[in-house]
């Protein structure tokens, strides 16, 4: 679609495509990982070595996941929906597999750790990422270190059906946005001047139209008023010319109500709810953006406890009650407290613990590969149950 969007028609879109019930049940995860060459770590590998490692051209990989990068270089490996846990473990842990591998063979490392202390540099020449940094740029340096130097582990759960019951949408969005600073608590390992979890701290130092929490009220009402009031962050623009880079205050209603360089598009839309990066954001299903790149293979565990909380019946309703001891609507700067401090806030730290035990104790219903419930089990026993995360390696260090 070419021809130029309205208002009540976006509105339209956004409101049936945000939440939608055609994958209930399906899972996925999208692991970002820093591409390191041990010989010389303070700098950033040639950006078309670690292509040819990673994604050469023609490569499939096992099970189909794509491989993208971000604009500093890091490897995103993204998994199809798979229809419950155990696939999704295994398909993203056979694909990884793979990179890893070919890296290793190149002598480059693939590195889970949420910050990269190298200077932001971005590496990855397209447009996009260049208007992206052009407006991350009048943020100031953060802007960059967030675009250029910042890895996640990306839980992506169905967004529920019109239920009022566990998988109900209203319900998962509820919990999701509830839970979200202690699971970002849990799984903190950015650690930095800031805080534990410094990349989140990073995106809330931003774009606040675009990064802070959604906010109260029916989700799908919720989102639609979030998604169309954010900032545009760059048009694009035709026949070959660069990027626009929008000024300061420049929104998709803005853009929607005729005042752009050119009417907006499906196409631009669809490019703007990408660029649009909340805690929990609604893609159709439901993505958790808050979580810390981890080392070695604990991505399966965040990916875990999710599944345990969200997709098991009598999970759901356990974590619902731990939900109901947090506070409500968590406001921008209750998340960048938790950014801060972690597990080391006292409510954080028993909620923490709390959901870890109702995942543990949910793997043997919701079907796990063994390999990722020893790994949840030592991430438990070295983190959560000792008040602990990651980044708390970093400070004793």
């Amino acid at each position: 679609m070419t021809s130029a969007l309205s208002e009540p028609y976006a509105e339209e879109w956004i409101f049936d495509n945000a939440f939608s019930t055609r994958r209930i049940g399906r899972l996925g995860v999208e692991l970002e990982w820093l591409v390191v060459d041990p010989t010389a770590p303070a700098s950033r590998p040639d950006h078309a070595l670690v292509q040819e490692a990673v994604c050469p051209p023609g490569r499939r990989l096992p099970y189909g996941s794509a491989i993208s990068f971000e604009p500093g270089g890091q490897v995103e490996l993204s998994t199809l929906p798979a229809a419950n846990l155990t696939e999704c473990l295994t398909a993203a842990a056979e694909d990884l597999s793979v990179i890893r591998n070919e890296a290793r063979a190149r002598g480059l490392r693939l590195v889970g750790a949420g910050l990269d202390s190298r200077p932001p540099r971005r590496v990855v020449d397209d447009p996009r990422y260049a208007a992206l940094e052009a407006a991350y740029d009048q943020y100031g340096p953060v802007g960059r270190q967030m675009l250029c130097n910042a890895a996640s582990v990306q839980v992506n759960v169905d967004a529920g059906d019109d239920s009022g019951g566990w998988r109900g949408r209203q319900r998962r969005w509820w919990l999701l946005n509830t839970l979200g600073p202690a699971l970002m608590a849990m799984f903190a390992n950015s650690l930095g001047e800031g805080g534990r979890s410094t990349r989140q701290l990073l995106r809330f130092r931003t774009d606040p139209t675009r990064t802070d929490p959604t906010g109260p009220g029916e989700c799908r009402a919720t989102w639609l008023a979030y998604a169309l009031d954010a900032q545009v962050v760059g048009v694009r623009m035709p026949s070959g010319r660069p990027w626009l880079v929008p000024p300061v205050g420049f929104t998709m209603r803005h853009w929607l109500r005729g005042q752009g360089p050119r009417p907006a598009t499906l196409a631009d839309l669809r490019r703007h709810l990408k660029s649009v990066i909340p805690p929990v954001r609604a893609q159709g299903h439901l993505e958790l953006r808050m979580i810390d790149a981890q080392r070695g293979d604990d991505w399966a565990v965040p990916t875990t406890v999710v599944a345990a909380l969200l997709d098991d019946p009598s999970g759901s309703e356990r974590a619902a009650a731990v939900a109901e001891r947090l506070p409500q609507e968590p406001s921008r700067t209750y998340w960048a407290e938790a950014a801060r401090d972690g597990v080391s806030r006292p409510e954080l730290a028993a909620a923490a613990r709390a959901l870890m035990e109702i995942a543990l104790d949910t793997l043997h219903r919701i079907g796990v590969p063994a390999w990722a419930a020893a790994a949840t089990a030592r991430f438990a026993d070295r983190y959560t149950d000792r008040d602990r995360c990651p980044a708390d390696d970093g400070r004793s260090a």
